[in-house]
């Protein structure tokens, strides 16, 4: 009798003790918000404007589009809230054929999160961006314009950086 209440015991602290262990360390990791390196990719091809199309990965995976509605300012929006950032140009080059109207345009740069909302309020973060834009401008009177949108455009937009949520 004394052998199986000694294992009991035994049992009830190893369960006991994994279970405190267990607890201890789900307590925490939620007082450690979620950080790491977080990727983001913009693409689009409207000529007219409007949203992008954005994926996010590495501390959280996302799908949204994107409101670039300031020079200085754009926001990431996903489901459950945005994410605003504020960015600066670093270098880029920018090369125009005029025979094809071909138009070429790269720019590095840095941003600053600056804002989120909902599943993103309180996030961190900043990091650096790469845009490699293509467009072929319209013609008028047989020469390249930019007073009419392009005839096609593709835009990819890279930022990568840590972040804290």
């Amino acid at each position: 009798m004394r052998k199986l209440l000694a294992a009991a015991a035994v049992t009830v602290i190893a369960v006991t003790g994994a279970a405190g262990a267990s607890a201890a360390s789900a307590a925490l990791s939620t007082h450690q918000p979620p950080s790491g390196t977080e990727y983001v990719q913009i693409m689009s091809t409207a000529t007219t404007g409007g949203p992008a199309s954005a994926i996010a990965r590495g501390v959280f995976t996302a799908a949204g589009h994107t409101d670039l509605s300031s020079a200085k300012n754009g926001t990431l929006v996903f489901p459950g809230g945005a994410i605003t950032l504020s960015h600066r140009a670093s270098r880029g080059t920018s090369q125009v054929d005029p025979r094809t109207c071909l138009n070429l345009v790269s720019q590095a740069g840095s941003y600053q999160i600056v804002g989120g909302t909902g599943r993103y309020a309180g996030i961190r973060g900043h990091g650096t961006y790469q845009l490699s834009l293509e467009f072929i401008s319209s013609r008028s009177h047989g020469k390249c314009t930019s007073g009419r949108p392009p005839v096609a455009q593709q835009e990819l937009l890279r930022l990568s950086g840590p972040v804290q949520l």
